[in-house]
């Protein structure tokens, strides 16, 4: 659909400018017929304006001066100020707090106790012939402390849920940071090559409107037919459709840029080009997937994953057994309205056990639960350690391919280039067609946006394989070294 309708505009731009070009009387139309004088040239051709670079449908001019970004700075900036890091980031916080209140159970526990008591005492076998007794009053004020000797490993138990829970948060933090830094890096390089090939459709237009001049005055000159008028018209008008494409499409992907950075969409921002990468990837097969398989916070959540696969299985082993607990005490009492308990201090050594006898096999399918979810917790590891190897393989086969593109482009568009000179030689010597021309023009611009296309590509395909790695994003060419 988008085709077709780019296909009606291209004709009703060229019907327009070819209406423009006929709109004379009718008798200067048929006197053009004949042969003219060698004196008289013919009527000159209106030219064709240049389309000022227009804006995006709904857009106003910027009213503050665009930001602009290096790669450093947008995936510093996506890291700062992304909500989904900010997210993570608070789990982690969580989690450290969950890990500090299962530590906490092996600590030692303090407590200050106070009691007290105002009232009355009496006999009853004679409560109306005796005195109303008087008021008195009662307290007592106490120091406990507390330590965990031994609970069967339930404490640790916990402790070992607390820090696999810490270390999956940890691990989902790092993956939500790459993950982002991937995304910010990946529109970085669209933006830049949406903007390449925005300025490729602005040269091609220039281009276009000065073969147009050029064949109205070959018309004019009685050299060419006034077809070719109308040939180089449409080149213009499909020039000027495709530019008019390539800069919302730059503005489509500055806006996801921005987004992704935590950055208003409306806010003007401009990126700028790093230095041109190694023309070759410059790390091996190998290193990648060693890179990978040490670095990439997947495996480290798949681990963290058994490990609190590990201590629900303890946890299972300690219910089904004896329950058994021993702690040690001591308090002190330094004031008492009570003078036998007034500074007075007290300690001991206190256990329990409880050993089930029945209980319906609940505490043998509690263990045999969590012996499978360790299974399966330990093949999601594995299945986690082929995937990262898949993806790491395929992303450094995929700058392979597009640091050989970059080569083959170049050399696609230079061919190109001189194909078009030559065509357009051969046009101005009265040798060559119109339609020559315009098929060298078509080849010399696919051609430059293939050319500046595969060069952002392969930029893109090295911040991928920095991700598969589970590096750091940076610019830089072919990987970590």
């Amino acid at each position: 659909m988008k085709e077709f309708v780019r296909q009606i505009a291209v004709i009703v731009v060229a019907l327009s400018l070819g209406a423009a070009t006929f709109a004379t009387p009718r008798a200067e139309a048929v006197q053009a017929q004949a042969p003219p004088p060698a004196t008289a040239p013919a009527p000159a051709m209106p030219a064709v304006p240049a389309p000022a670079p227009a804006p995006a449908p709904g857009t106003a001019a910027p009213s503050a001066p665009a930001q602009t970004f290096t790669l450093a700075q947008a995936v510093q900036a996506t890291l700062t100020q992304n909500p989904q890091v900010v997210a993570a980031q608070q789990a982690v916080v969580q989690a450290q707090q969950s890990v500090l209140q299962a530590q906490a159970g092996f600590g030692p526990m303090v407590s200050v106790n106070g009691n007290g008591a105002l009232g009355t005492t009496t006999n009853t076998t004679n409560i109306t012939s005796a005195p109303l007794p008087s008021v008195n009053g009662t307290g007592t004020a106490t120091v406990a402390g507390s330590l965990l000797v031994f609970d069967n490993g339930r404490t640790r138990a916990l402790v070992e849920a607390a820090q696999a829970g810490l270390a999956s948060a940890e691990a989902t933090l790092r993956q939500t940071q790459q993950d982002l830094a991937l995304q910010a890096g990946t529109q970085f390089f669209t933006v830049l090559g949406d903007e390449g090939v925005a300025a490729v459709d602005q040269q091609i237009l220039a281009q276009d409107q000065a073969q147009l001049a050029l064949t109205e005055a070959q018309v004019r000159a009685g050299v060419t037919a006034q077809a070719d008028v109308i040939q180089a018209q449409a080149t213009v008008a499909q020039a000027q459709v495709n530019l008019l494409n390539a800069q919302a499409q730059v503005l489509t992907a500055k806006a996801a840029l921005a987004s992704t950075m935590g950055v208003d969409t409306t806010a003007p921002i401009e990126v700028v080009s790093p230095t041109s990468p190694s023309p070759q990837v410059t790390v091996t097969q190998d290193q990648v997937l060693a890179a990978a398989l040490q670095n990439r916070p997947e495996i480290a959540k798949a681990n963290a994953v058994v490990q609190s696969a590990q201590a629900s299985l303890d946890t299972a082993y300690v219910d089904a057994g004896p329950q058994v607990a021993v702690n040690v005490g001591a308090g002190y009492t330094p004031l008492s309205t009570d003078p036998a308990l007034a500074n007075t201090a007290t300690y001991g050594l206190t256990g329990s056990i409880s050993l089930p006898l029945f209980d319906s096999g609940r505490g043998h399918a509690e263990i045999a639960g969590a012996q499978a979810g360790l299974k399966s917790a330990q093949a999601s590891l594995a299945s986690e350690v082929l995937a990262i190897r898949q993806d790491a393989y395929t992303a450094y086969l995929s700058a392979v391919q597009a640091a050989a593109n970059v080569t083959a482009t170049a050399a696609a568009k230079a061919a190109a280039d001189q194909a078009l000179a030559v065509a357009q030689g051969q046009y101005r010597a009265g040798v060559g067609t119109i339609i020559n021309v315009i098929v060298a023009q078509t080849n010399a611009a696919q051609a430059d946006v293939n050319a500046t296309t595969a060069l952002y590509n392969y930029e893109s395909a090295l911040v991928t394989l920095q991700h598969a790695e589970g590096a750091p994003i940076v610019a830089i060419g072919g990987g970590t070294p």
